[in-house]
């Protein structure tokens, strides 16, 4: 499935479980720890990088 299909799926979810809950719920679950709210497709992204556990890690070369 790609980004765009995904986000329109937890868009419907999200507006469904606001609806329901009577309060915003973009934030609240499990995967919106990795969201990025200025990509596009953010949940989708972020849900992405919460199932598969990526971590960005900086090195350092150094030359001799």
């Amino acid at each position: 499935m790609d980004y765009k299909t995904q986000q329109q799926r937890f868009d419907d979810e999200k507006w469904y479980d606001s609806v329901k809950a009577g309060d915003d719920k973009c934030g609240t679950y499990e995967f919106c720890s990795q969201c990025r709210k200025e990509e596009e497709y953010p949940c989708a992204r972020a849900a992405h990088r919460f199932k598969g556990g990526f971590i960005r890690i900086a090195t350092v070369r150094r030359w001799s």
